[in-house]
Protein backbone atom coordinates (compact mmCIF):
# COMPACT_ATOMS: atom_id res chain seq x y z
CA UNK A 1 0.00 0.00 0.00
CA UNK A 2 2.90 2.34 0.80
CA UNK A 3 4.43 1.68 -2.60
CA UNK A 4 1.19 2.72 -4.28
CA UNK A 5 1.37 6.15 -2.62
CA UNK A 6 5.15 6.64 -2.65
CA UNK A 7 8.19 5.57 -4.61
CA UNK A 8 10.01 4.29 -1.52
CA UNK A 9 12.92 2.68 -3.37
CA UNK A 10 15.69 5.15 -4.24
CA UNK A 11 17.07 5.30 -7.77
CA UNK A 12 20.59 5.36 -6.39
CA UNK A 13 22.39 4.88 -3.07
CA UNK A 14 25.54 6.93 -2.52
CA UNK A 15 28.10 6.46 0.28
CA UNK A 16 29.99 9.78 0.45
CA UNK A 17 33.51 10.07 1.88
CA UNK A 18 33.58 13.76 2.81
CA UNK A 19 31.79 17.11 2.67
CA UNK A 20 33.35 18.02 -0.67
CA UNK A 21 31.83 14.98 -2.39
CA UNK A 22 28.43 15.84 -0.89
CA UNK A 23 28.82 19.44 -2.08
CA UNK A 24 29.38 18.27 -5.67
CA UNK A 25 26.45 15.88 -5.39
CA UNK A 26 24.13 18.63 -4.12
CA UNK A 27 24.98 20.85 -7.09
CA UNK A 28 24.30 17.95 -9.44
CA UNK A 29 20.96 17.21 -7.73
CA UNK A 30 19.82 20.85 -7.98
CA UNK A 31 20.85 21.07 -11.64
CA UNK A 32 18.90 17.91 -12.50
CA UNK A 33 16.02 18.31 -10.00
CA UNK A 34 16.79 15.02 -8.18
CA UNK A 35 15.66 14.47 -4.57
CA UNK A 36 18.39 13.86 -1.98
CA UNK A 37 17.40 11.77 1.06
CA UNK A 38 19.96 11.61 3.90
CA UNK A 39 19.91 8.45 6.01
CA UNK A 40 21.61 7.86 9.35
CA UNK A 41 21.09 4.77 11.49
CA UNK A 42 17.46 4.36 10.41
CA UNK A 43 16.32 3.88 14.03
CA UNK A 44 13.53 6.48 13.83
CA UNK A 45 10.01 5.33 13.07
CA UNK A 46 8.34 8.11 11.07
CA UNK A 47 9.77 7.58 7.59
CA UNK A 48 12.18 10.52 7.70
CA UNK A 49 14.90 8.59 5.87
CA UNK A 50 12.60 6.90 3.33
CA UNK A 51 12.18 8.33 -0.19
CA UNK A 52 8.74 9.50 -1.27
CA UNK A 53 9.56 9.82 -4.99
CA UNK A 54 12.82 7.97 -5.56
CA UNK A 55 15.98 10.01 -5.94
CA UNK A 56 19.42 9.62 -4.36
CA UNK A 57 19.61 8.13 -0.90
CA UNK A 58 22.69 9.44 0.89
CA UNK A 59 23.95 6.72 3.24
CA UNK A 60 25.73 8.75 5.91
CA UNK A 61 27.02 5.61 7.60
CA UNK A 62 30.12 5.94 5.42
CA UNK A 63 31.13 9.11 7.30
CA UNK A 64 31.98 7.29 10.52
CA UNK A 65 35.27 8.72 11.75
CA UNK A 66 35.93 9.87 15.30
CA UNK A 67 38.07 12.90 14.45
CA UNK A 68 39.30 14.20 17.80
CA UNK A 69 38.83 13.99 21.56
CA UNK A 70 39.78 17.37 23.04
CA UNK A 71 40.27 16.83 26.79
CA UNK A 72 41.43 20.40 27.31
CA UNK A 73 38.23 21.93 25.91
CA UNK A 74 35.93 19.05 26.89
CA UNK A 75 34.70 18.20 23.39
CA UNK A 76 34.69 15.34 20.91
CA UNK A 77 34.46 15.91 17.16
CA UNK A 78 32.97 13.15 15.00
CA UNK A 79 31.43 12.51 11.61
CA UNK A 80 27.63 12.08 11.52
CA UNK A 81 27.60 8.33 10.76
CA UNK A 82 29.17 7.43 14.12
CA UNK A 83 26.69 5.87 16.56
CA UNK A 84 26.04 7.51 19.91
CA UNK A 85 27.12 4.28 21.64
CA UNK A 86 30.51 4.58 19.92
CA UNK A 87 30.76 8.19 21.08
CA UNK A 88 29.89 7.24 24.65
CA UNK A 89 32.39 4.36 24.66
CA UNK A 90 35.32 6.49 23.43
CA UNK A 91 34.38 9.33 25.81
CA UNK A 92 34.24 6.96 28.79
CA UNK A 93 37.59 5.40 27.85
CA UNK A 94 39.08 8.90 28.05
CA UNK A 95 37.72 9.42 31.60
CA UNK A 96 35.13 11.92 30.39
CA UNK A 97 31.33 11.96 30.40
CA UNK A 98 28.62 12.38 27.74
CA UNK A 99 25.65 14.24 29.22
CA UNK A 100 22.84 12.75 27.13
CA UNK A 101 22.32 10.34 24.25
CA UNK A 102 19.37 8.54 22.61
CA UNK A 103 17.91 5.40 24.14
CA UNK A 104 18.61 3.77 20.75
CA UNK A 105 22.31 4.71 21.07
CA UNK A 106 23.73 1.43 19.65
CA UNK A 107 21.96 2.07 16.34
CA UNK A 108 21.22 5.80 16.29
CA UNK A 109 23.73 7.93 14.40
CA UNK A 110 24.99 11.28 15.64
CA UNK A 111 23.56 13.10 12.62
CA UNK A 112 20.25 11.28 12.83
CA UNK A 113 19.56 12.26 16.44
CA UNK A 114 20.36 15.89 15.63
CA UNK A 115 18.03 15.87 12.64
CA UNK A 116 15.16 14.44 14.68
CA UNK A 117 15.76 16.94 17.50
CA UNK A 118 15.84 14.10 19.99
CA UNK A 119 15.78 13.75 23.74
CA UNK A 120 17.03 10.65 25.52
CA UNK A 121 18.99 9.16 28.37
CA UNK A 122 20.34 11.98 30.52
CA UNK A 123 18.09 14.68 29.06
CA UNK A 124 16.44 15.28 32.45
CA UNK A 125 19.72 16.73 33.73
CA UNK A 126 21.58 17.79 30.57
CA UNK A 127 18.85 18.66 28.07
CA UNK A 128 18.02 17.52 24.55
CA UNK A 129 20.39 17.01 21.64
CA UNK A 130 20.72 20.76 20.98
CA UNK A 131 22.29 21.16 24.44
CA UNK A 132 24.90 18.49 23.65
CA UNK A 133 26.48 20.06 20.58
CA UNK A 134 28.94 22.92 20.21
CA UNK A 135 29.05 23.19 16.42
CA UNK A 136 28.15 21.42 13.21
CA UNK A 137 29.44 21.50 9.65
CA UNK A 138 26.64 21.49 7.08
CA UNK A 139 26.45 21.20 3.29
CA UNK A 140 23.58 23.36 2.00
CA UNK A 141 21.46 22.47 -1.04
CA UNK A 142 23.46 24.88 -3.22
CA UNK A 143 26.66 23.01 -2.30
CA UNK A 144 27.96 25.64 0.11
CA UNK A 145 29.77 24.22 3.17
CA UNK A 146 29.19 26.20 6.37
CA UNK A 147 30.03 25.94 10.07
CA UNK A 148 27.17 26.61 12.51
CA UNK A 149 28.08 27.22 16.15
CA UNK A 150 31.50 27.44 17.78
CA UNK A 151 33.82 24.54 18.49
CA UNK A 152 35.12 25.61 21.90
CA UNK A 153 32.60 28.08 23.37
CA UNK A 154 28.85 28.73 23.63
CA UNK A 155 26.83 30.07 20.70
CA UNK A 156 24.91 32.67 22.73
CA UNK A 157 25.02 36.39 21.84
CA UNK A 158 26.28 35.78 18.31
CA UNK A 159 23.29 36.70 16.18
CA UNK A 160 21.07 34.09 14.59
CA UNK A 161 21.78 30.63 16.00
CA UNK A 162 22.30 28.75 12.75
CA UNK A 163 23.33 25.60 14.60
CA UNK A 164 19.91 25.11 16.18
CA UNK A 165 18.18 25.83 12.87
CA UNK A 166 19.25 22.37 11.69
CA UNK A 167 18.28 20.59 14.93
CA UNK A 168 14.98 18.81 14.27
CA UNK A 169 14.97 19.75 10.57
CA UNK A 170 14.65 16.07 9.56
CA UNK A 171 17.17 16.46 6.74
CA UNK A 172 15.12 19.07 4.89
CA UNK A 173 17.64 21.95 5.06
CA UNK A 174 21.09 20.45 4.56
CA UNK A 175 23.50 17.59 5.19
CA UNK A 176 25.44 17.53 8.49
CA UNK A 177 29.00 16.35 7.86
CA UNK A 178 30.82 17.07 11.13
CA UNK A 179 29.72 17.53 14.76
CA UNK A 180 31.54 18.81 17.85
CA UNK A 181 29.88 17.54 21.04
CA UNK A 182 30.15 18.94 24.58
CA UNK A 183 31.62 16.69 27.28
CA UNK A 184 31.85 16.79 31.07
CA UNK A 185 34.26 15.57 33.74
CA UNK A 186 33.65 11.92 34.57
CA UNK A 187 31.41 11.38 37.63
CA UNK A 188 32.70 9.63 40.72
CA UNK A 189 29.69 7.34 40.71
CA UNK A 190 26.69 6.34 38.56
CA UNK A 191 23.91 4.84 40.67
CA UNK A 192 20.67 3.40 39.30
CA UNK A 193 17.73 2.80 41.69
CA UNK A 194 14.45 1.07 40.80
CA UNK A 195 11.06 1.28 42.53
CA UNK A 196 7.95 -0.81 41.91
CA UNK A 197 4.32 0.11 42.58
CA UNK A 198 1.19 -1.99 43.00
CA UNK A 199 -1.08 1.03 42.63
CA UNK A 200 -1.19 2.97 39.34
CA UNK A 201 -2.24 6.18 41.09
CA UNK A 202 0.77 6.12 43.42
CA UNK A 203 3.03 5.17 40.51
CA UNK A 204 2.02 8.29 38.57
CA UNK A 205 1.96 10.51 41.65
CA UNK A 206 5.52 9.45 42.51
CA UNK A 207 6.72 10.68 39.12
CA UNK A 208 5.24 14.11 39.81
CA UNK A 209 6.70 14.22 43.33
CA UNK A 210 10.20 13.42 42.04
CA UNK A 211 10.08 16.26 39.52
CA UNK A 212 9.05 18.72 42.24
CA UNK A 213 11.80 17.70 44.68
CA UNK A 214 15.09 19.62 44.95
CA UNK A 215 17.10 16.74 43.53
CA UNK A 216 18.46 16.34 40.01
CA UNK A 217 18.50 12.76 38.72
CA UNK A 218 20.47 12.10 35.55
CA UNK A 219 17.75 9.94 34.07
CA UNK A 220 14.19 8.79 34.88
CA UNK A 221 12.41 6.04 32.93
CA UNK A 222 8.95 4.61 33.52
CA UNK A 223 7.43 1.24 32.57
CA UNK A 224 3.79 0.24 32.97
CA UNK A 225 2.42 -3.13 34.08
CA UNK A 226 1.58 -4.26 30.55
CA UNK A 227 5.18 -3.76 29.45
CA UNK A 228 6.42 -5.74 32.45
CA UNK A 229 3.98 -8.53 31.54
CA UNK A 230 5.46 -8.64 28.04
CA UNK A 231 8.97 -8.92 29.49
CA UNK A 232 7.89 -11.93 31.53
CA UNK A 233 6.45 -13.50 28.39
CA UNK A 234 9.89 -13.39 26.72
CA UNK A 235 11.50 -14.97 29.77
CA UNK A 236 12.86 -11.89 31.53
CA UNK A 237 12.77 -11.31 35.28
CA UNK A 238 10.18 -8.54 35.60
CA UNK A 239 8.08 -7.95 38.74
CA UNK A 240 4.30 -8.50 38.66
CA UNK A 241 3.42 -4.90 39.53
CA UNK A 242 1.46 -2.00 38.01
CA UNK A 243 4.47 0.22 37.34
CA UNK A 244 8.23 0.58 37.63
CA UNK A 245 10.30 3.77 37.93
CA UNK A 246 14.03 3.60 37.19
CA UNK A 247 16.00 6.59 38.48
CA UNK A 248 19.71 7.07 37.82
CA UNK A 249 22.00 9.55 39.57
CA UNK A 250 25.55 10.58 38.67
CA UNK A 251 28.11 12.80 40.36
CA UNK A 252 30.13 12.74 43.56
CA UNK A 253 29.38 9.89 45.94
CA UNK A 254 28.27 12.19 48.75
CA UNK A 255 25.79 14.12 46.62
CA UNK A 256 24.41 11.00 44.94
CA UNK A 257 23.88 9.28 48.30
CA UNK A 258 22.08 12.35 49.66
CA UNK A 259 19.79 12.60 46.61
CA UNK A 260 19.07 8.87 46.80
CA UNK A 261 17.91 9.23 50.41
CA UNK A 262 15.60 12.11 49.49
CA UNK A 263 14.19 9.99 46.65
CA UNK A 264 13.63 7.01 48.93
CA UNK A 265 11.67 9.17 51.40
CA UNK A 266 9.41 10.36 48.57
CA UNK A 267 8.76 6.82 47.35
CA UNK A 268 8.15 5.36 50.82
CA UNK A 269 5.27 7.80 51.39
CA UNK A 270 3.57 6.42 48.28
CA UNK A 271 3.96 2.73 49.12
CA UNK A 272 6.61 2.16 46.48
CA UNK A 273 9.02 -0.73 46.98
CA UNK A 274 12.73 -0.24 46.44
CA UNK A 275 14.17 -3.07 44.35
CA UNK A 276 17.52 -4.63 45.21
CA UNK A 277 20.76 -3.28 43.73
CA UNK A 278 21.21 -6.25 41.39
CA UNK A 279 17.79 -5.62 39.81
CA UNK A 280 18.49 -1.89 39.46
CA UNK A 281 21.85 -2.51 37.81
CA UNK A 282 20.22 -4.96 35.41
CA UNK A 283 17.56 -2.39 34.47
CA UNK A 284 20.29 0.16 33.77
CA UNK A 285 22.20 -2.33 31.60
CA UNK A 286 19.00 -2.83 29.56
CA UNK A 287 18.39 0.91 29.02
CA UNK A 288 18.99 0.68 25.24
CA UNK A 289 16.34 -1.99 24.73
CA UNK A 290 13.06 -0.43 25.78
CA UNK A 291 11.24 -2.32 23.01
CA UNK A 292 12.86 -5.71 23.60
CA UNK A 293 9.37 -7.14 24.14
CA UNK A 294 9.00 -6.93 20.35
CA UNK A 295 10.49 -10.43 20.48
CA UNK A 296 6.90 -11.60 21.15
CA UNK A 297 6.52 -10.47 17.53
CA UNK A 298 6.30 -9.93 14.83
CA UNK A 299 5.69 -6.15 14.77
CA UNK A 300 5.71 -3.28 17.26
CA UNK A 301 3.82 -0.14 16.23
CA UNK A 302 5.26 2.70 18.31
CA UNK A 303 3.96 6.17 19.05
CA UNK A 304 5.73 9.01 20.85
CA UNK A 305 4.19 12.00 22.61
CA UNK A 306 5.24 14.83 24.94
CA UNK A 307 2.87 15.42 27.86
CA UNK A 308 2.98 17.75 30.90
CA UNK A 309 3.96 15.75 33.98
CA UNK A 310 0.86 16.99 35.82
CA UNK A 311 -1.34 15.47 33.09
CA UNK A 312 0.19 11.98 33.21
CA UNK A 313 -2.80 10.45 35.00
CA UNK A 314 -5.23 11.77 32.36
CA UNK A 315 -2.91 10.61 29.56
CA UNK A 316 -2.57 7.09 30.99
CA UNK A 317 -6.35 6.84 31.53
CA UNK A 318 -7.08 8.14 28.03
CA UNK A 319 -4.57 5.79 26.42
CA UNK A 320 -6.03 2.78 28.22
CA UNK A 321 -9.53 3.75 27.03
CA UNK A 322 -8.26 3.87 23.43
CA UNK A 323 -6.63 0.46 23.92
CA UNK A 324 -9.91 -0.97 25.17
CA UNK A 325 -12.01 0.59 22.36
CA UNK A 326 -9.65 -0.61 19.65
CA UNK A 327 -9.36 -4.11 21.17
CA UNK A 328 -5.58 -4.06 21.01
CA UNK A 329 -2.76 -5.23 23.26
CA UNK A 330 -0.53 -2.29 24.12
CA UNK A 331 1.92 -1.06 26.73
CA UNK A 332 3.50 2.24 27.77
CA UNK A 333 7.17 3.02 28.32
CA UNK A 334 8.66 6.48 28.64
CA UNK A 335 11.04 8.87 30.29
CA UNK A 336 10.87 12.20 32.07
CA UNK A 337 12.85 14.70 30.01
CA UNK A 338 12.56 17.75 32.26
CA UNK A 339 10.63 18.79 35.37
CA UNK A 340 7.45 19.40 33.37
CA UNK A 341 7.79 17.08 30.37
CA UNK A 342 7.11 13.36 30.14
CA UNK A 343 7.88 11.56 26.89
CA UNK A 344 5.65 8.51 26.49
CA UNK A 345 6.07 5.77 23.90
CA UNK A 346 2.89 3.68 23.89
CA UNK A 347 3.35 0.69 21.59
CA UNK A 348 1.12 -1.99 20.12
CA UNK A 349 2.17 -5.53 19.29
CA UNK A 350 0.58 -6.37 15.97
CA UNK A 351 1.11 -8.54 12.89
CA UNK A 352 1.86 -6.60 9.71
CA UNK A 353 1.27 -9.76 7.65
CA UNK A 354 -2.45 -9.29 8.38
CA UNK A 355 -2.88 -6.19 6.26
CA UNK A 356 -6.38 -4.99 7.21
CA UNK A 357 -5.92 -5.42 10.96
CA UNK A 358 -2.39 -3.99 10.87
CA UNK A 359 -3.44 -0.90 8.89
CA UNK A 360 -6.44 -0.33 11.15
CA UNK A 361 -4.16 -0.53 14.20
CA UNK A 362 -2.17 2.46 12.87
CA UNK A 363 -5.05 4.67 14.03
CA UNK A 364 -3.70 4.16 17.57
CA UNK A 365 -0.74 6.46 16.81
CA UNK A 366 -3.06 9.24 15.64
CA UNK A 367 -5.36 8.83 18.64
CA UNK A 368 -2.62 9.11 21.27
CA UNK A 369 -1.34 12.19 19.43
CA UNK A 370 -4.81 13.71 19.75
CA UNK A 371 -4.81 12.90 23.47
CA UNK A 372 -1.45 14.61 23.90
CA UNK A 373 -2.80 17.77 22.22
CA UNK A 374 -5.88 17.62 24.47
CA UNK A 375 -3.76 17.59 27.63
CA UNK A 376 -1.40 20.39 26.62
CA UNK A 377 1.25 18.24 24.98
CA UNK A 378 1.97 17.16 21.42
CA UNK A 379 3.12 14.27 19.24
CA UNK A 380 6.87 13.89 18.66
CA UNK A 381 8.26 14.19 15.14
CA UNK A 382 6.67 14.68 11.73
CA UNK A 383 8.31 12.61 9.00
CA UNK A 384 6.05 11.78 6.06
CA UNK A 385 2.57 11.11 7.38
CA UNK A 386 2.58 13.36 10.44
CA UNK A 387 3.65 16.45 8.51
CA UNK A 388 -0.09 17.16 8.61
CA UNK A 389 0.47 18.17 12.26
CA UNK A 390 2.84 21.01 11.38
CA UNK A 391 0.21 23.76 11.33
CA UNK A 392 -1.42 22.43 14.48
CA UNK A 393 1.97 22.55 16.20
CA UNK A 394 3.10 26.00 15.06
CA UNK A 395 0.00 27.94 14.01
CA UNK A 396 0.91 31.06 12.03
CA UNK A 397 4.57 30.20 12.55
CA UNK A 398 4.15 27.68 9.72
CA UNK A 399 4.47 30.54 7.22
CA UNK A 400 7.91 31.41 8.60
CA UNK A 401 8.91 27.72 8.48
CA UNK A 402 7.89 27.61 4.80
CA UNK A 403 9.88 30.78 4.16
CA UNK A 404 13.01 29.27 5.74
CA UNK A 405 12.66 26.05 3.75
CA UNK A 406 12.08 27.91 0.49
CA UNK A 407 14.98 30.29 1.11
CA UNK A 408 17.54 27.56 1.86
CA UNK A 409 16.17 24.92 -0.52
CA UNK A 410 14.32 26.79 -3.31
CA UNK A 411 14.46 23.76 -5.63
CA UNK A 412 12.99 21.42 -2.96
CA UNK A 413 15.57 18.68 -3.44
CA UNK A 414 16.36 18.17 0.27
CA UNK A 415 14.30 15.25 1.58
CA UNK A 416 11.08 16.39 -0.13
CA UNK A 417 7.71 15.20 1.14
CA UNK A 418 8.78 15.40 4.80
CA UNK A 419 8.10 17.75 7.71
CA UNK A 420 6.78 20.76 5.77
CA UNK A 421 4.36 18.73 3.65
CA UNK A 422 3.55 15.11 2.92
CA UNK A 423 3.46 14.55 -0.83
CA UNK A 424 2.68 11.37 -2.75
CA UNK A 425 4.75 10.10 -5.69
CA UNK A 426 2.29 11.87 -8.00
CA UNK A 427 3.01 15.28 -6.47
CA UNK A 428 -0.33 15.37 -4.66
CA UNK A 429 -0.14 16.67 -1.07
CA UNK A 430 -1.60 14.51 1.69
CA UNK A 431 -4.60 16.57 2.88
CA UNK A 432 -4.68 17.02 6.65
CA UNK A 433 -8.45 16.55 6.88
CA UNK A 434 -8.35 13.48 4.65
CA UNK A 435 -5.51 11.95 6.65
CA UNK A 436 -7.22 12.51 9.99
CA UNK A 437 -10.57 11.26 8.72
CA UNK A 438 -8.92 8.18 7.26
CA UNK A 439 -7.18 7.45 10.54
CA UNK A 440 -10.45 7.83 12.46
CA UNK A 441 -12.14 5.42 10.05
CA UNK A 442 -9.36 2.88 10.56
CA UNK A 443 -9.88 3.18 14.31
CA UNK A 444 -13.58 2.38 13.87
CA UNK A 445 -12.69 -0.63 11.69
CA UNK A 446 -10.26 -1.90 14.32
CA UNK A 447 -12.96 -1.65 16.99
CA UNK A 448 -15.24 -3.85 14.87
CA UNK A 449 -12.62 -6.52 14.21
CA UNK A 450 -12.06 -9.36 16.73
CA UNK A 451 -10.04 -8.53 19.84
CA UNK A 452 -6.27 -9.02 19.55
CA UNK A 453 -4.96 -12.14 21.25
Amino acid sequence: MMSLMFKNTPDLVVKPKNALEISKLMKYAVKNNIPIIPRGGGSWGLGGAVPTNGGILLDMGSLNEIIKVDKENLTITVEPGVSWKEVDDIVTSNDLFLGAYPSSAPGASVGGWINTGGIGIGSYKYGGVEQQIRSIEVVLPDGKIIRAGFEKVMSNSSGYNLRDLFVGSEGTLGIITKVTIKLHPAPEIIRPISFSFNDVGNFIKAISEITRARIMPWNITILDGNHLEYLRKIGMDAPEVEGLINVTFEGTRAVVNYEAKVLERIISKLDGEKMDDEFSEHEWSERYYELRSKAIGPTALVGEVFVPVKKLKEMFDGTNKVIKRMKIRAAIVGMISDRNTAVLMPYVLTDERKMVKSLATMAFIKKIGDLAFKFGGRPAGLGTFFSVNLKKLHGKGVETIFDIKTSIDPYDVMNPGKLTEGVTRFGVPIPALGFRSGMELMGVVKGILPKDK
